[in-house]
């Protein structure tokens, strides 16, 4: 619905709204305090997610799916469209399985791995101003008309990223988009819907179980 809206807008060549005026900053302050009071409170969360990739030979990618994480470094990343793929961790060991590849491949997962996974990062934080000590508010539409968009720029590097930024429900303090941008301007968009925190996942769901003739490759890391 997302894709199709935006599709329209674009066809049809229709003016967008001019952006709000920005937030005062004792309200943007609030904001970003409820938004870090509700990710260090979250003890999961997962979401349908549409992503578009630009590399920087401006190539793009769009893929869907749907994705699970967990305060204590679980992930699940179940892509269904172009391709069927699946990421796999439970916190220790990483599988990615590409299923008409007949392959998965098993890795170990390291300290900073979990940098590269900014959703995965912010999970459980307390204060998102520690990591992030520069954080406006941009001057812009958001997908989400509810929303307001922040810019964060990281106090260190995290894995050759230069700013996120994200749309953030006023309402639910809760991220609906988030643009990770590296060091080469090349861009990661991710559209989150149907979230739902809190649901207690299953352990189940972060056990990957090799399918029968799937080839298993040992990953060096």
């Amino acid at each position: 619905m997302i894709k199709l809206f935006a599709l329209i807008l674009a066809v049809a060549g229709l003016p967008q709204a001019a952006p709000r005026p920005l937030l005062p900053q004792n309200e943007l302050n609030s904001l970003i305090a409820s938004v870090d009071k509700t990710f260090a409170s979250m003890k999961d969360l997962s979401a349908d997610f549409v992503q578009f990739s630009t590399n920087f030979l401006n190539q793009k990618q769009e893929d869907e799916g749907h994705l699970y994480l967990t305060k204590d470094r679980k992930m699940r990343w179940d892509y269904r469209k172009p391709e069927e793929k699946h990421y796999v961790t439970d916190g220790k060991t990483l599988y990615t399985y590409i299923p008409k590849s007949r392959e998965v491949t098993q890795e170990p997962v390291k300290e900073s791995d979990w940098d590269q996974i900014p959703l995965m990062f912010l999970l459980g934080r307390e204060n998102l101003k520690k990591e992030f000590p520069t954080i406006t508010e941009l001057k812009t539409n958001p997908l989400f008309p509810e929303d307001r968009v922040l810019h964060l720029i990281p106090k260190r590097k995290l894995e050759g990223i230069a700013s996120i930024d994200i749309e953030v429900n006023p309402r639910t303090k809760l991220i609906d988009r988030m643009i990770i941008w590296d060091m080469d301007k090349q861009s990661n968009d991710l559209i989150f819907t149907k979230i739902v925190i809190n649901s207690n996942i299953p352990k189940e769901t972060f056990v990957f179980k090799t399918p029968p003739g799937v080839k298993v490759i040992q990953g060096n890391k």
